[in-house]
């Protein structure tokens, strides 16, 4: 176990170097802790301030709090207003309710800025208050004019003694914004945020960003593949039936290698590997801004596919994709195309968890496609994924265990997927997250073979594994999905990588499969 420890550690740390410097140089590090991020257009006025992000920094050797209140548009500094609202611990008859939308939270201290600019100052109500205060109104009768106030782009930061809070290291807070006059959105709108000075940085689940970065642009020195120009395309076998493989973004390169090496004299077989992943150059990132919604990647793959079934002169392949990008793709173009594809076998797919409406307080009422664009186009990507660092982003991402329990074949699988640079796998996961895959698959009109890893108890018994039960195992349940077309075979004890090593169940589940897929085309 310690050894399986040290070899992961070492692993990431290469890792770690490897993406910090393919970012290529930028300033110096302004790296902050995300405390929780609000979804946009859940304001009481939209006229006013909409709450996207709360960040802090603690400067322990001055005894500083840093907060960074990020708003969706810029801050309008002639007429501001912030509040960050602290439970800081005190008996509960020292407490009081908030009254924006998270009425439930109940304080013991609150931070007001309500100001207006005048020249390089803020003027207006600036403090902290006591619930003898907030009851008389005197927002800051323990302390006023004591805070360090300024704007940056997008946000409003507000540097504290944090003595002058409380003497406790732990509270927690929500955030309130609107104008100097109105309240307009709380964030969290439920529950609160949890600050942990003494707390030890966490291995899982950090949550930094640095604004020295841009992970949604490639260093100057990074060589693209060229928007006309085919992507990497190895061909195997020499069998009859044809068979287009695309692996995922959380792959590896030999995710295939097991189902190539049983079936070479079965099919002829072209391995399309998406571009920016497996150490293949990526397209060039759309000019203007990153345009997630046009899924302008996962397009082009599309292009790809069937770019390589003209020149090749295939009829009516089957097509086996993992997860995005290659789903998407695949799914989109059989849609699109019918009569170019024989069928479709998804392995270890995903398809895509419910968005909810920022509008509905209850989380039940789906997002309108706008609002899942904005959500991440204005949300998630400018907000979080473009400033993340590559440290955060891989103790949040895919763990090696997901991929195999074959704990070397994982660690392989997981490094080469995890290579890939940042702004890949961000384009990628975006433009799934933008995707309609799961209404896509539903009305496909070619046949459909869906091969579940089941992994197991002991791992799905594990807390930090929901997600994988949740997105790979009972997406797939009876009734979970409308897809008449659609066959689905388990494998027990796969994981990830179902075709890295040949299993017996996939591989009669895809030679039955392609039977029936011959057999509909011959009547």
């Amino acid at each position: 176990m310690k050894e399986n420890t040290a070899r992961l550690l070492t692993a990431k740390l290469a890792l770690l170097l490897c993406l910090s410097t393919s970012s290529g140089g930028h300033a110096a590090a302004q790296i902050w802790t995300v405390l929780t991020a609000d979804p946009k257009g859940d304001v009481a006025d939209s006229s006013l301030a909409d709450a996207a992000q709360l960040s802090y920094r603690y400067d322990k050797d001055e005894d500083l709090l840093w907060f960074r209140i990020t708003f969706y548009d810029e801050p309008n500094t002639r007429a501001l207003g912030v509040n960050l609202v602290f439970d800081t611990g005190r008996d509960d008859s020292q407490k009081t309710n908030w009254w924006g939308a998270n009425k439930s939270f109940r304080f013991d201290r609150l931070l007001t800025a309500w100001v207006t600019r005048q020249g390089d100052q803020y003027q207006g109500t600036i403090g902290i208050a006591d619930v003898n205060g907030v009851k008389d109104k005197q927002f800051n009768n323990l302390s006023h004019d004591n805070l360090r106030i300024r704007v940056e782009d997008d946000s409003v930061i507000i540097g504290v003694k944090r003595a002058e809070l409380t003497d406790k290291l732990k509270m927690n807070l929500i955030a309130a914004v609107g104008s100097n006059e109105r309240w307009s959105d709380d964030m969290p709108n439920n529950g609160s945020a949890m600050l942990d000075l003494a707390a030890p940085r966490p291995q899982q689940g950090l949550r930094e960003i640095d604004l020295g970065r841009n992970n949604l642009a490639f260093p100057a020195n990074y060589q693209e593949l060229a928007t006309e120009k085919p992507p990497t395309i190895v061909k195997h076998g020499h069998g009859q039936d044809a068979l287009i493989l695309i692996p995922g973004m959380y792959s590896g390169t030999g995710s295939f290698n097991g189902f190539i090496a049983a079936n070479e004299s079965r099919y002829r077989m072209y391995e399309l590997t998406p571009p920016g992943i497996n150490g293949t150059p990526a397209r060039p990132l759309p000019a203007g801004g990153p345009k997630l919604s046009a899924l302008t990647w996962t397009r082009l793959l599309e292009r790809d596919i069937l770019n390589l079934i003209h020149r090749e002169k295939l009829i009516k392949p089957v097509i086996i994709a993992e997860r995005q990008p290659g789903s998407v793709a695949a799914i989109e173009l059989a849609n699109q195309y019918p009569g170019e594809v024989g069928g479709l076998i998804l392995t270890a797919t995903n398809l895509l968890q419910f968005f909810p409406s920022p509008k509905d307080p209850s989380r039940r009422t789906p997002a309108t496609f706008a609002e899942r664009i904005a959500s991440v186009e204005e949300g998630l990507a400018a907000k979080w994924f473009k400033y993340v660092t590559p440290e955060t982003w891989l103790s949040n991402d895919y763990a090696p265990e997901w991929y195999s329990s074959d704990s070397a074949q994982a660690d392989r699988a997981w490094r080469e997927s995890e290579a890939a640079p940042l702004a890949v796998k961000i384009r990628y996961t975006c433009e799934f997250w933008l995707s309609n895959i799961t209404e896509d698959f539903q009305r496909l009109p070619v046949p459909v073979l869906v091969l579940v890893p089941q992994f197991d108890d002991k791992f799905l018994a594990e807390p930090a594994n929901g997600f994988v039960e949740t997105a790979f195992v009972n997406a797939w349940d009876a009734g979970a999905f409308k897809q008449t077309q659609a066959e689905v075979v388990r494998i027990p004890g796969a994981r990830l990588l179902v075709l890295e090593k040949d299993t017996e169940i996939a591989n009669k589940a895809i030679a039955g499969f392609m039977e029936r897929v011959d057999s509909k085309e011959r009547h």
